[in-house]
C-alpha cells in the first residue's frame, strides 16, 4: 500500500502556492497542517462548506416535533388528567420540555458530528509518526497528498513539491528521513 507524502514549508504563503499548483495539476485530496489559522491556506483548499449546521438543525428539529409529539400523545391524548381547571392539550406546559430536548439532541449531534468529521475517532495516524511533524503546532506548515489521490505519480510529485520550496518531502510515518 502507498503512503501518503508530506511536505514541509516555511510560510503559509509557500504552502498555498503549493496547493494551488497541486490542484492545477489534478491533485484532489490535499490535507494541511498549520499551526494557527491561515486564511490563505483554507482558500487554496477550496473545501466546500460543511454540512454539519444542518444535520444539528435537522436533529434538533427532529428531538423537538418528537417530544412534543410523546407530550401530547401521553398527557393530551391516552390518559388526559384535568388539573387545576386547565385542557389537557395546554401547550405552554409542553415547552420546557421541547426545549430542553432540543438542546440536547442537537449538542449531541454537533458533538458526534465534529468527532467523525474532523477524524477524532482515531487516535493517531502515519502521519503524526512521521519524524519532525510535530513542528506542526509551533512554527511549520505541512501539505499531505493522499495516496488515494487519482493524480498520484509519486516521483513527479514529490520533484513538483521540491521545486515549490518545499524544506523537506518525506513519506507518511518515514523516520530518521534526510531534509
Amino acid at each position: 500500500m502507498a503512503r501518503a507524502i508530506l511536505a514541509e514549508f516555511a510560510s503559509p504563503e509557500a504552502l498555498a502556492a503549493a496547493i494551488r499548483r497541486l490542484r492545477g495539476d489534478a491533485h484532489a485530496r490535499l490535507e494541511a497542517y498549520v499551526p494557527y489559522p491561515a486564511p490563505e491556506v483554507e482558500e487554496a483548499l477550496d473545501r466546500p462548506r460543511s454540512r454539519l449546521p444542518l444535520v444539528v438543525f435537522a436533529a434538533g428539529a427532529t428531538a423537538a416535533v418528537l417530544a412534543y409529539g410523546l407530550q401530547w400523545l401521553l398527557v393530551a391524548h391516552l390518559y388526559p388528567i384535568d388539573v387545576g381547571g386547565r385542557p389537557p392539550h395546554f401547550p405552554l406546559a409542553f415547552v420546557i420540555i421541547t426545549f430542553e430536548m432540543t438542546i440536547l439532541f442537537a449538542s449531541l449531534t454537533a458533538v458526534a458530528g465534529v468527532l467523525v468529521l474532523g477524524r477524532l475517532v482515531r487516535l493517531t495516524d502515519e502521519v503524526q509518526g512521521t519524524d519532525g511533524f510535530e513542528s506542526a503546532t509551533g512554527d511549520r506548515f505541512w501539505l499531505e497528498v493522499s495516496p488515494r489521490d487519482a493524480g498520484l505519480d509519486e516521483p513527479a510529485t514529490r520533484a513538483t513539491l521540491a521545486e515549490l520550496g518545499a524544506l523537506r518531502v518525506v513519506g507518511a510515518g518515514e523516520t530518521g528521513g534526510a531534509p
